[in-house]
């Protein structure tokens, strides 16, 4: 009888164990964030949802609550534009864009990721240009950083746009880390825009990862109703690309 009851005890703490260990997975299963929620509600596809790290819906979120009303999510085409001339460029490096509207009020979201570990040099850049059917008046953003040692994203400080346009801007120098080893960044700004006078609502975006010399950044211009994207280099043309008309706004 007492071996019985020994056998008993065994076979229950082993079927508690068991119910435990069932019971800790489930807890552990990924639910849908307040951020998540937010963002389905603006009508944006969960599969773009899903594509953005959790700090930076936050980021948007966060921010599309400070503006007046409720916005609803607008499709936009992101491109990349080459900075440097080299296939660096587009090297560990992702960009994303995502755009929200309300009334006559434009949100823009410029964001771009490292994918492998790298070394800013203290004189890279991030720059976009957007169309002609957006006309920004207001910039900013935040720089997040995560080495080997991190299991996630800590934040490096506020990103200032040291060179606005009437189309677009460009966040550069030591802002986007100046990092003694090489490591990941994520770099997401914002852009508080009106609805432009065209109908070409597109966004280019580009990086420039360590110049041999000068900073390169972005420059957008509009000539005879086309507009042209310059590659600067220290203040001076290095590269000219027309950059023809395409509604992509739905």
């Amino acid at each position: 009888m007492r071996k019985m009851r020994t056998l008993f005890l065994v076979l229950l703490c082993c079927g508690l164990s068991l119910y435990a260990g069932v019971s800790y997975v489930k807890a552990e299963e990924k639910v849908p964030s307040d951020y998540d929620a937010y963002l389905q509600e603006t009508g944006m596809p969960e599969n773009e949802i899903q594509k953005l790290d959790e700090h930076v819906k936050q980021f948007i979120v966060d921010d599309l609550k400070s503006g007046d009303g409720k916005f609803e999510y607008m499709k936009i085409n992101a491109e990349e534009q080459m900075m440097n001339g080299s296939a660096e460029d587009f090297t560990g490096i992702e960009f994303y864009a995502s755009a929200f509207k309300n009334g006559s009020a434009i949100y823009v979201y410029p964001t771009y990721g490292f994918t492998e570990n790298k070394k800013p040099c203290g004189n890279d850049s991030f720059s976009f240009l957007l169309g002609e059917a957006i006309r920004p008046y207001e910039f900013g953003g935040t720089l997040w950083y995560k080495d080997n040692t991190m299991s996630d994203w800590a934040v490096s400080g506020n990103l200032i746009a040291n060179n606005q346009q009437l189309n677009g801007a460009s966040y550069s120098g030591s802002q986007l880390g100046t990092p003694r080893s090489a490591m990941k960044f994520m770099g997401t700004t914002y852009c508080h825009a009106s609805v432009g006078t065209g109908n070409d609502n597109r966004i280019v975006m580009g990086y420039s990862y360590q110049p041999k010399e000068v900073r390169v950044e972005l420059f957008g211009w509009e000539l005879s109703g086309r507009q042209m994207i310059f590659v600067l280099a220290g203040g001076i043309v290095v590269g000219v690309v027309w950059w023809r008309k395409k509604k992509v706004f739905e």
